[in-house]
């Protein structure tokens, strides 16, 4: 998010290497968002015993970690579309990099008021 938000007011020269950086940070985010999975469901499972027991944060901290996940995987998919020379997926990137972002920071708050 932060990458394309700076390309745009860069010039072109310099746009244009911030923008290669995305696809790989694309990478990186999906890499992240496994471990961060397969570590929530241990914490909860060492935590509480099961998904029952959860309190009504965790609950919306899954929603925005939902969100953050969808979020995440149209932007590696919009990635190897724009590779393809599809304009308008390019267009679309920065609306899923500010949802990722905003999902995220959402998740971390109530990640910490569930497991407090």
């Amino acid at each position: 998010m932060i990458t394309q938000r700076e390309a745009l007011k860069r010039p072109v020269e310099q746009a244009a290497v911030l923008r290669s950086v995305g696809p790989a940070l694309a990478s990186f985010s999906i890499i992240g968002l496994i471990l961060m999975w397969i570590a929530g469901v241990a914490l909860v499972f060492l935590k509480c015993g099961s998904f029952c027991a959860l309190p009504s944060m965790f609950w919306i901290k899954f929603i925005f970690i939902s969100t953050l996940t969808l979020a995440a995987i149209t932007t590696h998919v919009l990635y190897g579309q724009v590779k393809g020379a599809n304009v308008a997926a390019a267009t679309r990137l920065p609306v899923f990099s500010q949802i990722a972002g905003m999902s995220s920071l959402l998740a971390m708050i109530f990640a910490a008021l569930a497991f407090h």
